[in-house]
């Protein structure tokens, strides 16, 4: 009983890939590439985006997030990741921030503070995770900031083919709200590898559709 128990726990607490309420262990991290091709009013845009995490001590993960919008804008920033909560039922960690975003060209300092919130849930017949992500954005070197809200539902089948749903929402001071709906597909590979093939709608601009690519690495 003890055993199955623990296995059980194991599951549901175990950190899931790109979650930001769990850190990496010491030594080890977490690395996501994507690619998403949209078509919009103005004509077809791409976007490339990295992401990855290392574990520095059992109370410090320290990542890097990277992001560029076609030739339009982009950011590229450092964090550093500490636990607020890590129980059994749930976990919260806090996450400070510092780069640079730019438009056109034109880099202006950025910071990011996130409080994030994650939890695994589990049945007899399937287990998951649910993360949830509070930002405030300073960007053009505090010139403009941003609320953001973002959360992802993932399902856990080992070996097979699992349906993960990601909402992310951006409200600037004094600009409009808009959110991104992402359904898609985890695809296990060799190595700890996942494929990701995701379906993007965008809101911003009138709305648009997009096709994402992605590729997860544990090491």
């Amino acid at each position: 009983m003890r055993t199955a128990y623990a296995a059980c726990l194991a599951v549901l607490l175990a950190p899931p890939a790109a979650g930001g309420a769990w850190l990496e262990a010491p030594g080890k991290g977490f690395a996501a590439a994507s690619a998403t091709y949209r078509q919009t009013d103005s004509g077809a845009l791409h976007e490339l985006g990295y992401y990855g995490t290392y574990g520095i001590t059992p109370k410090l993960t320290l990542g890097v997030d990277l992001n560029q919008n076609a030739d339009i804008s982009g950011h590229a920033m450092i964090f550093a990741r500490m636990p607020l909560r890590a129980g059994e039922r749930y976990r919260l960690a806090v996450e400070a921030g510092f780069g640079g975003n730019h438009y056109r060209g034109q880099w202006a300092l950025m910071q990011r503070t996130t409080l994030s919130y994650g939890r695994g849930f589990g049945t007899a017949t399937a287990s998951g995770w649910l993360a949830i992500d509070a930002a405030y954005e300073l960007r053009n070197s505090g010139l403009a900031a941003a609320w953001k809200l973002d959360a992802t539902l993932g399902l856990n089948r080992p070996g097979k083919p699992a349906p993960m749903l990601q909402i992310e929402t951006y409200k600037p001071e004094g600009a409009q709200f808009s959110y991104t709906l992402t359904p898609s597909l985890r695809y296990p590979l060799p190595a700890g590898r996942e494929l990701i093939l995701g379906l993007e709608h965008r809101s911003a601009g009138g709305g648009s559709l997009g096709l994402k690519l992605g590729l997860w690495q544990k090491f």
